[in-house]
């Protein structure tokens, strides 16, 4: 018979989970986001345009109304 573990117990194991979640994101990717160059210029890229990558839509973002307009150009010219 499996003995349930305690209330304490299984909340030291919920922290200890959070806190890996959390030191994952908020070390551990920033890191590699800084050491990976390709990562580090998009990043930058992101910042200095004022985009947002948490948006799910990008519908208010002024590239995404130039990238539209590009595309519509392009296909109109087939």
């Amino acid at each position: 018979m499996k003995k349930e573990a305690s209330m304490l117990q299984k909340c030291t194991k919920f922290a200890a989970s959070l806190s890996a979640c959390l030191v994952f994101v908020y070390v551990f990717l920033p890191l590699m986001t800084e050491s990976v160059d390709v990562l580090n210029r998009m990043s930058q890229y992101l910042d200095v345009n004022g985009i947002d990558p948490t948006r799910y839509y990008y519908t208010d973002v002024e590239q995404v109304k130039e990238a539209e307009n590009y595309l519509q150009t392009v296909l109109d010219e087939r």
